[in-house]
């Protein structure tokens, strides 16, 4: 168990780097989609040899090609859509704490589809977590209007994120961890293409620093961390796995301030404070349960 416990640790810090890295290689040069796409190109072609290494196969039943596309649109394409054209407009850490919310967004989520009952506490930590994305989107709107919509497009990576988890539902019953996201690599790049083409992006003009940033994102935090993820997650609970969701934005926001050299207002502090609060108090919900 120990094992697992430092491959979570290890992922949901790389994680929270990853918008770190994802904002430097756009500073650097890279436009959004062309990111998103050289991202998964070199993480597909991780992806699929190390699933083949380790099962011997990549089984896709023909019923399942539409569900896999789809998986692929709202867990990839659209979210990096969202999420890194959110990245280009705000801070790193507003981005991660509004993403932060996902757990409670998806907790909703399923009672509403679910037709189940949520507790009281379970209401509460959503009341908690709705308000602070309410403050971090206040923070962004006094930092100017491009902060503002960069936090919307992060609050839409959120949706889509929702959207994914219910559309994968199945899926993820059908194929193993590491299968399911080495076809979704595959198929994001039909996807991604188009949109990447849209862009003007000067490859040439990109200095080594940002190539490095996209090699990380594609190496250690999408082929490495899925690996990893989907390893730890057979011998871990749903809630012991999801506690470790709060690494993300605290990683976020010491390496925003730190690397990035961002600011935090007190909204900001405060809403991220509520968003993790939330989680915690869902969790520990979920555990007397």
């Amino acid at each position: 168990m120990h094992k697992q416990w430092i491959s979570m640790v290890f992922v949901n810090v790389m994680w929270g780097l990853s918008f770190i890295a994802s904002k430097h290689a756009m500073n650097a040069g890279f436009t959004p989609m062309v990111l998103a796409l050289f991202r998964y190109i070199v993480a597909a072609a991780c992806l699929v040899p190390i699933t083949l290494g380790v099962e011997k196969k990549m089984p896709l039943r023909r019923q399942d090609i539409l569900p896999m596309l789809l998986s692929a649109i709202t867990g990839i394409t659209l979210y990096y859509f969202f999420e890194y054209h959110g990245i280009e407009r705000t801070s790193t850490v507003n981005a991660s704490l509004i993403l932060a919310a996902i757990p409670i967004m998806t907790m909703v989520a399923e009672a509403v589809v679910d037709k189940t009952r949520l507790r009281p506490a379970q209401v509460a930590g959503a009341v908690i977590s709705l308000l602070g994305v309410g403050m971090i989107l206040l923070s962004g709107s006094n930092e100017g209007e491009a902060s503002i919509v960069g936090d919307l497009f992060i609050l839409g990576a959120s949706v889509v994120w929702v959207m994914y988890i219910f559309i994968s539902r199945k899926l993820r019953a059908q194929y193993t961890s590491l299968n399911m996201n080495a076809w979704q690599a595959l198929t994001a790049l039909v996807t991604l293409l188009p949109l990447a083409a849209g862009e003007s992006c000067d490859l040439t003009a990109i200095p080594w620093d940002g190539w490095a940033a996209m090699a990380v994102l594609a190496v250690v935090c999408s082929a490495l961390c899925y690996y990893l993820y989907g390893n730890a997650l057979f011998e871990m609970s749903p809630l012991a796995s999801a506690i470790f969701i709060n690494l993300i934005p605290l990683t976020t926001m010491v390496g925003g301030v730190v690397l990035l050299g961002e600011t935090m207002t007190w909204l900001t502090v405060a809403g991220g404070g509520l968003i993790i609060g939330s989680i915690f108090l869902v969790n520990m919900t979920e555990k007397k349960a």
